[in-house]
């Protein structure tokens, strides 16, 4: 579990989630979320059976298309998200 000082940090290791999603969307459930848990700011993706007392986002609002068309973290989703929690 990370403790996150600020925002920041907290942006960052959901930005890096969200790659690792990307990156690796095979290995992930077919049916996987994003779960935050609010009191702890804590993220994981993973089946929604498997996360309880949890905050739920569809990945795929978290991504979006880069000019060359590529699959990248939506940073203003993100940071959006992380208003909630900060």
């Amino acid at each position: 579990m990370k403790i996150y000082k600020d925002i920041k940090g907290y942006i960052r290791d959901l930005t890096d989630l969200m790659w690792a999603y990307i990156r690796h969307r095979a290995t992930f459930p077919a049916n996987a979320i994003l779960a935050v848990q609010r009191e702890l700011a804590c993220n994981v993706i993973d089946s929604p059976d498997n996360c309880r007392g949890c905050d739920f986002y569809v990945p795929e609002l978290l991504i979006t298309h880069n000019a060359k068309g590529a699959l990248v973290p939506n940073r203003s989703v993100i940071r959006s998200i992380a208003q909630r929690y900060y």
